[in-house]
């Protein structure tokens, strides 16, 4: 594949590092002079195209047309949209995934048709609030609104409690991924007998949290 990346910091810099040991073609455009200078001597063969990744001229020196995807991992948000939307509505990119720094902003960069968005701001606060406050169940994570991964923690009075999973009746679109269990995970099978206190991680469809919630905890 070849993949544009707008961004040089940590993310960019691991994804790099990635990416090439992938065997890909990487291009990096990147405004810090000191980050460009950095890969071009740790990753000799990335393209490094110092400037603004909105920039049109720029975008087509880096070959932005024949780009197999395009990852927008700048600082600023602002930077990332007008990126996506140009890689979308200009230059027919395929695949353009991006970095978004405010939850603010995801519904934005859904209605701009990016079509993987990851929001670091979320994803944290979402684990910390998982560890921190008293819940039985909560979304973890979120894809475009097209499918969910919910954490359920079954308390004693939950109607699954010593029962296998192959009795259970899931909610339609709905599957047991992992559970953790005595500070292990395990991957269940149908003849895995659910306990109080463990700790189901389920990927459901939209619309069907509450009617999982409610065949677990009851």
């Amino acid at each position: 594949m070849y993949v544009i990346l707008a961004g040089g910091g940590k993310i960019g810099l691991h994804l790099i590092r990635s990416l090439m040991q992938g065997g890909h073609e990487v291009a990096l455009i990147e405004k810090d002079q000191r980050v460009c200078s950095l890969v071009v001597d740790a990753f000799p063969e990335v393209v490094v195209l110092a400037g603004d990744a909105t920039h049109y001229e720029l975008l087509r020196r880096a070959q932005i047309e024949r780009a197999d995807c395009v990852v927008a991992v700048a600082g600023r948000d602002q930077d990332n949209y007008i990126l996506c939307k140009m890689a979308k509505c200009i230059f027919g990119v395929n695949r353009v995934l991006a970095r978004v720094n405010d939850p603010r902003n995801e519904e934005l960069f859904r209605i701009a048709g990016v079509d993987f968005i990851i929001s670091v701001t979320s994803m944290v606060t979402r684990a910390i609030e998982s560890e921190i406050l008293p819940h039985t169940m909560m979304t973890l994570f979120n894809w475009h609104g097209r499918m969910s991964m919910v954490e359920v923690i079954l308390p004693e009075t939950s109607p699954v409690i010593g029962l296998s999973i192959r009795k259970l009746d899931f909610p339609e679109g709905s599957i047991l991924a992992s559970i953790w269990r005595d500070g292990a995970a395990m991957i269940p099978s149908g003849e895995t007998v659910l306990r109080t206190g463990d700790e189901c991680f389920a990927i459901t469809l939209p619309g069907r949290e509450e009617q999982l919630r409610a065949m677990l905890v009851g």
